[in-house]
């Protein structure tokens, strides 16, 4: 009995491991360059040595990817919430963690 309480401990530990190496998985930032061509490169200058986004009021991905404090939470937050300017985008799971992936690589 002993033996099976000891294991049963041990499932949310494992359970919160396997989530953690499931949040730190790297995705591909070749693929999320092609969706920022694609989908954001109409408003946001999305390749470095870029100086001007086509919107002037949109940041340009390596102005983002050089803003203090960037992480990829809070590029996942805008990217999921809307805000003024920005169209709401639907976008897989991993189609969001390449784009973040590829910002993040321009740092």
């Amino acid at each position: 009995m002993k033996k099976i309480i000891s294991c049963l401990a041990i499932i949310p530990a494992l359970a919160a491991a396997v989530e953690l190496c499931r949040a730190q998985v790297v995705r591909d930032p070749n693929y999320g360059l092609s969706l920022a061509q694609q989908v954001c490169s109409r408003c946001h200058a999305t390749i470095a040595g870029t100086i001007h986004s086509p919107n002037p009021r949109a940041p340009t991905f390596p102005d983002l990817a050089a803003t203090p404090g960037m992480t990829r939470t809070a590029l996942l937050v805008t990217l999921t919430t809307p805000h003024a300017g920005m169209p709401m985008f639907t976008f897989t799971g991993e189609q969001r963690d390449d784009i973040i992936a590829y910002i993040l690589s321009l740092r």
